[in-house]
C-alpha cells in the first residue's frame, strides 16, 4: 500500500474510460477490500483521481494489481458483469420483480444512482449505456493534469 505522500509513476499504467453524452468521461473504479474481510468494491467515477489503474496490455495478457485500487486483468475482463451484477454482495445494482405486472424493475443506488440521475437517462437507458459503451484505455499520466 502507498503512502498518502507517494508520487507514483504512471508509466506503463492505464485508466479504463468512456466518454458519456450528458456526464462526460466516466472511469472505472475498483477497491480490493479483502484485507478488510469485506465485499470489493465496484463503481464508476468523473474524478480522475479516483479512477482505478491497469497495467498496459491487460486485454492481451494477465497482468496483476500492485495496490488494493489497481486492477487486475482478472477483474477488469468481468469489471462491467459485476458491476451490474444484483447478486453481488454490497451492489449498487438491483433487479426486482414487479409482481403486479409481472416485469422486472432495476433499481440503482449510491453512485450509480446518482450519475443516473445527472444523465437525466432513465434507470434503464443508463444501464443499458454503460453495458454497450466504448471503454477505452487511457493512460494513467494523464491524471497528473488535473489538480
Amino acid at each position: 500500500m502507498r503512502d498518502d505522500d507517494e508520487v507514483r509513476c504512471p508509466d506503463g499504467w492505464l485508466l479504463v474510460a468512456a466518454d458519456h453524452p450528458t456526464l462526460g468521461r466516466l472511469y472505472w473504479r475498483y477497491c480490493d477490500e479483502s484485507d478488510v474481510n469485506a465485499a470489493d468494491f465496484y463503481g464508476i467515477t468523473d474524478n480522475i483521481q479516483l479512477a482505478s489503474w491497469i497495467k498496459a496490455g491487460w486485454r492481451d495478457k494477465d497482468v496483476w494489481a500492485n495496490d488494493y485500487s489497481d486492477m487486475s486483468s482478472f477483474v477488469a475482463r468481468r469489471f462491467i458483469q459485476e458491476l451490474l451484477n444484483p447478486d453481488r454482495y454490497d451492489t449498487n445494482y438491483f433487479e426486482l420483480f414487479n409482481w403486479d405486472d409481472e416485469s422486472e424493475d432495476l433499481e440503482l443506488h449510491g453512485d450509480l444512482h446518482d450519475f443516473q440521475r445527472r444523465s437525466g437517462q432513465s434507470v434503464e437507458f443508463f444501464v443499458h449505456w454503460l453495458r454497450a459503451a466504448d471503454w477505452f484505455d487511457a493512460p494513467a499520466s494523464d491524471c497528473h493534469n488535473f489538480p
